[in-house]
């Protein structure tokens, strides 16, 4: 049995191709990185700096949003149209369907986050360094958690809209749990009730992925700081995994 299929990675390529995935993300690329330029040319010291920070920002975000939408509204427009299950009467297992269709949406999103990188690159290409190459690594395994994401979401839920409205959810919540673990570790936690809400904060910090930890805007003007490629390595292969396995086991036991 073969675990990935070629076919139903070109047809995923195709599917996102016809919905001019690419392109749109490419003209979002050019406006994004356009419009930093442009507001960076308003600063009077540290233009690059500027720019750098605009440009990042936006590019990481807008991304990520693109990604996260074509990948849910794709897969519930499968399931609506009785792809997957033409799919699935072919000669291709259920852990197939998974396999193939997460190494497909994550070398698009692999592909992002190369056109992301270029851009924010091309724009201060003087600057260029070690966390230039650390930010574009750990953005290339944030929009691969993100897709993987989308992708079970929209495979356990019945709803495009609620799919969505849960991995932006997942994601808002994964770029601020540094933030929440910052209140919770500063002492200022008396009440019993707030004691509870901090433990849960903690018990929730083990089971999603520190995004807040991943393309950090300061190393692309400071450099690298504590965070290693190993620890992005780690996060994106294990709970990319996680995602996938969850997503395969809920396909398996359903019924069609």
């Amino acid at each position: 049995m073969n675990i990935l299929s070629l076919p139903t990675v070109k047809y995923v390529f195709v599917a996102a191709v016809r919905d001019r995935l690419i392109l749109s993300l490419l003209a979002i690329v050019a406006v994004g990185t356009a419009l930093s330029v442009f507001l960076g040319s308003a600063a009077f010291v540290e233009q690059n700096a500027f720019v750098l920070v605009f440009s990042s920002g936006a590019l990481r975000i807008l991304s990520v949003l693109g990604l996260v939408l074509f990948c849910v509204f794709f897969i519930r427009r499968s399931f609506d149209n009785k792809d997957v299950d033409y799919l699935l009467s072919r000669p291709v297992s259920r852990v197939s369907f998974i396999v193939s269709h997460s190494a497909a949406l994550s070398l698009i999103a692999i592909v992002v986050a190369v056109f992301c990188s270029a851009a924010v690159f091309l724009t201060a290409p003087q600057n260029i360094g070690e966390g230039h190459f650390l930010w574009a690594l750990s953005l290339m395994f944030e929009l691969i958690i993100m897709v993987n994401a989308a992708l079970f979401f929209s495979m356990v839920l019945p709803s495009a809209s609620t799919s969505a409205m849960v991995v932006l959810g997942l994601y808002v919540l994964s770029r601020i749990i540094g933030i929440l673990l910052g209140i919770v570790s500063s002492g200022l936690i008396a009440t019993p009730m707030m004691k509870g809400a901090a433990f849960v904060m903690k018990f929730v910090s083990l089971i999603i992925p520190r995004l807040d930890l991943f393309a950090q805007t300061s190393w692309l003007l400071y450099g690298p700081d504590k965070v290693t490629i190993l620890f992005i390595l780690a996060q994106g292969i294990i709970f990319s995994a996680l995602l996938v396995t969850a997503a395969l086991v809920d396909l398996v036991r359903r019924q069609f």
